[in-house]
């Protein structure tokens, strides 16, 4: 079976997929051998569902449109008024105007931090909608919904600090890219790589993205550059989902790699990235992707709580020493 590279090749893995067997599947591990943090906060899939209509509500979040500003506006405010410290990185690349937003909690120090990350921004054209593949794409799950995780997250993290310094980075102009031109996705992180702000790559010690995490029937297998950079992190994350009960949502399966955010920050960053992402082996993405339907109603709260929990959950009981150290 081929390399699936890019985000937009989603007819030809889908077709690769259909013409094999079912993906490998691994059993349920037994009862892990570690302990979940007793004194941690409560994730709210209800807060970050209101996060994802206050982000709807903007318009579409086009970079360099005044509804990207607008919500970009709303993000900033949202985030300092966590108390934390914040880098609005503001910038051109291959033509694009970029606004990434990161903020920081803990410790200043240059090392040993853990990176969470999402794209804020939303795809100009719907070009896998049948009746307006011109039009912009809402973007609820696609990722409204990662950032609103990472909202309700950093609002947990303001009231119960976790023990070591993490930073949550929000990159724009993710999803403008067009199939078959070579890294035309990704350009806020691909552009955070070659100036990161307000640390170097070399502090991180892992991270987590969020990509299309609120979705109703989300499954999420282990995505393939995540098992390729950071296998443990990734496997560790995957059995805390199946001790608390997200086995189903979880898949202790392998899919295939997507050319995605994570994909450069672990290629080029050396950091060992986790994709938390939306994808069936045999339906792609999910139903609405890249079309005008991924509004509210793709939207799951029950996904979102899958997601929020688990993370919680793992954040507050594992350092970044324990788990791939650099």
């Amino acid at each position: 079976m081929g390399t699936f590279r890019l985000k937009g090749w989603v007819g030809l893995a889908v077709g690769l997929w259909a013409c094999t067997s079912a993906p490998p599947t691994s059993p349920l591990p037994a009862r892990p051998a570690f302990t979940l943090a007793a004194q941690r906060p409560l994730f709210s899939a209800e807060s970050a569902y209101v996060a994802i209509e206050r982000q709807l509500a903007f318009g579409p979040r086009i970079p360099g449109t005044p509804t990207h500003k607008a919500c970009g506006d709303w993000l900033k405010a949202e985030l300092l008024r966590r108390g934390a410290r914040l880098t609005e990185q503001i910038g051109t690349y291959k033509g694009t105007p970029i606004r990434n937003l990161i903020v920081s909690f803990g410790d200043t120090v240059s090392q040993g931090r853990v990176l969470l990350s999402a794209h804020w921004d939303s795809r100009p054209r719907a070009d896998r909608d049948a009746h307006n593949p011109n039009a912009p794409v809402p973007g609820a799950n696609d990722d409204a919904s990662g950032v609103a995780v990472l909202l309700e997250l950093a609002r947990l993290f303001a009231e119960q600090p976790l023990p070591y310094p993490v930073d949550i980075a929000l990159w724009d102009a993710e999803d403008l890219g067009q199939e078959g031109i070579e890294d035309s996705y990704c350009l806020g992180s691909q552009y955070w790589l070659e100036q990161p702000q307000p640390y170097p790559t070399q502090a991180y010690a892992w991270g987590i993205h969020l990509d299309m995490v609120g979705g109703r029937g989300a499954t999420f297998f282990q995505e393939g550059y995540s098992r390729q950079y950071a296998p443990f992190l990734t496997e560790r994350l995957w059995q805390v989902a199946a001790y608390l009960g997200y086995g189903g949502i979880f898949r202790f399966a392998p899919g295939e790699p997507i050319l995605d955010d994570p994909f450069y920050l672990s290629s080029r960053g050396h950091i060992p990235m986790c994709n938390i992402i939306q994808r069936t082996p045999t339906q792609g993405f999910f139903p609405e992707w890249h079309t005008t339907q991924d509004d509210l109603s793709v939207i799951d709260k029950t996904t979102l709580q899958a997601v929020g929990e688990t993370l919680v959950a793992f954040l507050y009981s594992f350092s970044p020493q324990s788990l791939n150290p650099k």
